[in-house]
């Protein structure tokens, strides 16, 4: 099953030098929603010049990103997963630790909660707290 939705995100990065960051998105989008439970969404980053993609089911997600950077997060609960973090600039390492992920997606609405450790080369850059929603239009 399709339907197309409005796609909300909110993300509070923690840094370990005591700041704060946050930004917002709002996006139109497809949802793809399958009968194994499974879901994705796509949009167009014309600032990446590529596409973003979100796929998950109730025990991880993933983000893609294709364009001038190019990425792919794996979250799953406890675990430590490696990606590669490729830009213009070169190659770095980065890594994901999920602390907390629910995911409530139905034919009508989704709902993720996010908390993860970003670290870029094998340090901690971030905490992070990630908050999606989407609703169909």
């Amino acid at each position: 099953m399709f339907y197309p939705a409005r796609f909300l995100t909110h993300l509070v990065s923690r840094l370990p030098d005591g700041g704060t960051d946050e930004l917002r998105h709002e996006e139109n989008v497809m949802i793809s929603l399958r009968d194994d439970g499974t879901w994705a969404l796509r949009y167009n980053d014309p600032e990446n010049g590529g596409q973003t993609m979100l796929q998950g089911t109730e025990h991880h997600l993933s983000v893609s990103r294709s364009g001038h950077i190019v990425s792919r997060l794996l979250f799953r609960i406890g675990e430590r997963c490696e990606s590669v973090y490729r830009t213009p600039n070169g190659e770095f390492e980065m890594s994901t630790l999920a602390t907390l992920y629910n995911a409530q997606v139905d034919d009508q609405r989704g709902t993720i909660e996010l908390h993860y450790d970003l670290f870029f080369n094998g340090a901690l850059t971030a905490h992070n707290e990630l908050t999606a929603t989407w609703e169909r239009t």
